[in-house]
């Protein structure tokens, strides 16, 4: 009998064959080699992310740091899985699948985000500057809330996922189109729990750099992990249903996009630890995300 993933894309449990671990273990080290290498390197000349404007606008190094689990999620099939160069296609989930789940990423995350910072403010947790004068007195123009609403915001959904894709795609083709299968075959909480710690440690040189959490290190670093395991369930879930690292990595560019746009400025001063996106409003929002996720894709899969 036809397996139906071959028709959807979709995947099933029985796509997943025996956990092999050296090439697990020969990508983490590459990964973790090389990003820590390089941005060690850095933090010892004296980078630092400890206000809003460095937190807010990285350099392109940065964002090339982000392709070095793609480049591993080549490297290792075919240096030691002995994979052909056409072969890395299937390999990786190199498929772009139907267009709706981009659509609704569209949709979704800045939603999402406009959560995450309303209960952040709601609570207490931040200030509220719809003008964005922080933003204006730094750049030397005055910005308004028009313009943030009707401009920089649409900018933000429509544009920034595309801008944001090419970088979100090389971490994606390592955590989601590499990492994630082979994980699989542990079972799928097991396979979230190890791929969201490895995402939210591979991160700890920045966050000790002053990254996302300022003064809050080695709380910093606990609370990066939780937030890549709530996001990450998110864009697993949509991986696996979807058969598309592709997917993952336009879906995670779309929350780049909102994460440097405008709803730092606009809701300045947020509990690094507490509120925002970074903070327990972003894993309680990207958790309550995945299980919305999870109930809707399931009732998918049963009616077809």
């Amino acid at each position: 009998m036809p397996d139906p993933s071959a028709r959807t894309g979709r995947s099933s449990d029985r796509d997943f064959g025996p956990f092999r671990p050296g090439p697990v273990l020969a990508f983490v080290l590459i990964v973790f080699a090389a990003t820590w290498g390089v941005e060690g390197a850095l933090i010892a000349d004296g980078l630092r992310f400890d206000d809003l404007v460095g937190q807010s606008a990285p350099a392109l190094w940065l964002m090339g740091v982000m392709w070095i689990p793609g480049l591993a999620a080549l490297l290792v099939p075919l240096l030691l899985e002995r994979t052909s160069v056409r072969g890395l296609i299937p390999v990786l989930s190199l498929r772009m699948g139907s267009v709706g789940p981009y659509f609704l990423g569209i949709a979704l995350i800045p939603v999402a985000y406009a959560v995450m910072y309303g209960i952040t403010w709601s609570a207490g947790l931040s200030g509220f500057d719809p003008d964005l004068n922080s933003l204006s007195s730094l750049s030397g123009t005055p910005i308004g809330r028009n313009t943030a609403l009707q401009v920089l915001l649409p900018l933000s959904i429509f544009l920034g996922p595309l801008i944001n894709f090419v970088f979100g795609l090389g971490e994606e083709l390592g955590w989601r189109g590499f990492l994630l299968p082979r994980l699989m075959p542990l079972g799928k909480p097991a396979a979230y729990l190890i791929l969201g710690l490895l995402w939210g440690l591979w991160h700890a040189p920045l966050i000790l750099a002053g990254l996302n959490y300022p003064s809050q290190p080695a709380p910093g670093i606990l609370m990066m992990c939780l937030i890549c395991l709530a996001f990450g369930a998110f864009l697993n879930e949509m991986t696996l249903h979807y058969r598309s690292s592709i997917l993952a990595g336009f879906l995670h560019g779309a929350a780049n996009a909102q994460g440097y746009g405008i709803w730092a400025w606009m809701f300045p001063g947020a509990h690094p630890l507490l509120g925002g996106a970074m903070g327990l409003t972003g894993v309680l929002t990207w958790t309550a995300l995945t299980c919305l996720t999870i109930t809707v894709l399931r009732r998918l899969r049963r009616a077809q």
